[in-house]
């Protein structure tokens, strides 16, 4: 009976480690990879794109971020209320303040240990 409780509880440890929550923002850990962005006004050398949820008006929408880890800029790309049908989102970037709530995600983000070539 010990051994399936201890089982159990490092299953769920593992399955919330995988997704981090910062304020409103919830980052899927094994959605983050380094990429060249396609959307406009992406800077030249590849960002950290991530999937993750986000909340509006306690609706849980799913998100496609970019991080620029160069820069400290952070931006929502694109957004899906069903996981299918995806709609274009404001591309504009939001420069990260070290105070802002923001600024934890893209410091997880960035830190995050990934393979260092373009997979695009």
């Amino acid at each position: 009976m010990a051994a399936l409780i201890f089982i159990s509880v490092n299953t769920l440890s593992a399955r919330a480690e995988k997704l981090r929550c910062f304020v409103d923002i919830c980052i899927d850990s094994s959605s983050v990879e380094l990429s060249k962005s396609d959307i406009p006004g992406a800077p030249s050398y590849p960002v950290r794109t991530i999937l993750g949820t986000q909340l509006f008006s306690n609706e849980k929408l799913l998100a496609q971020m970019e991080v620029d880890c160069k820069q400290g800029q952070f931006r929502t790309v694109r957004v899906s209320q069903d996981g299918e049908n995806w709609s274009n989102f404001d591309p504009r970037w939001t420069l990260v303040d070290r105070n802002s709530s923001l600024y934890r995600v893209v410091d997880y983000t960035c830190k995050l240990a990934l393979a260092e070539q373009e997979n695009k």
